[in-house]
Order: structure tokens, then sequence, then C-alpha cells
């Protein structure tokens, strides 16, 4: 879940596809969503990874950037295939990118709170 502030100040949350690479989430979408707005204004954001199963989560803080442009297929490729088969993937990219409308979100935190802080 990716959290952002929204314009009359209120949070706003949505779930999202990620990649974490070691340093950095990448969260593909399209530059007209409210996320992507919210962060052009202000880039404070929160990000949550929720495992009901074991119940654990990690929290990340930092703030966001948008990376738009040619860069955008070479930051989404490998989000793609962390969910899905090559073949599944590039039928997706061509569907979900075929206005060019893609940016990557790119987040590298500064704080990271989880269960094991929670008393």
């Amino acid at each position: 879940m990716l959290a952002t502030t929204g314009p009359a100040g209120s949070p706003y949350v949505a779930p999202v596809w990620y990649l974490w690479d070691g340093a950095v989430i990448r969260i593909s979408t399209t530059r007209t969503t409210q996320k992507v707005r919210d962060i052009e204004r202000d880039p404070r954001v929160a990000f949550c990874v929720d495992d009901q199963v074991a119940g654990e989560y990690l929290t990340l803080y930092g703030e966001a950037v948008t990376v738009a442009g040619e860069r955008v297929t070479e930051l989404t490729w490998p989000l793609l295939l962390a969910y899905m088969h090559p073949a599944e993937a590039t039928a997706r990219w061509e569907r979900i990118n075929a206005d060019g409308s893609r940016v990557v979100i790119l987040l590298r935190p500064v704080s990271v709170t989880g269960r094991q802080q929670v008393k």
C-alpha cells in the first residue's frame, strides 16, 4: 500500500504492485493517478507491506519522485517480471502503456518501522 497526502491534507492510500531492489521501491502507474498528483505536490509518502499470514508488516517512509520518459520501460520491466511470466508481461506492458502515459514512482526510504518495533 502506498500512502500519500491528498490535496486537502487527508491521507490517500492505494494498493500497488512494487519492486524492491535493495535500495529503492519502484511503482509503475499512469501519470494521471491521484498518487502521482499527490507526490508532485508533496513528495512525503509511506509504503506498507503486510503479510497477513505471518502477522508481520514493514512500513517505509520517505520522499518519492516520479520518473517519466525514456526510463519508464527500463524501470517497469523488472517490476512486471516479478509478478508474471515474460509473455504475460509483454502483453500487459503493451496494454497498460499503449498511450505512453506510464511513470515510475521511486521511493528511497529514510526510515522503517515494522511489527518488531510495535509494543
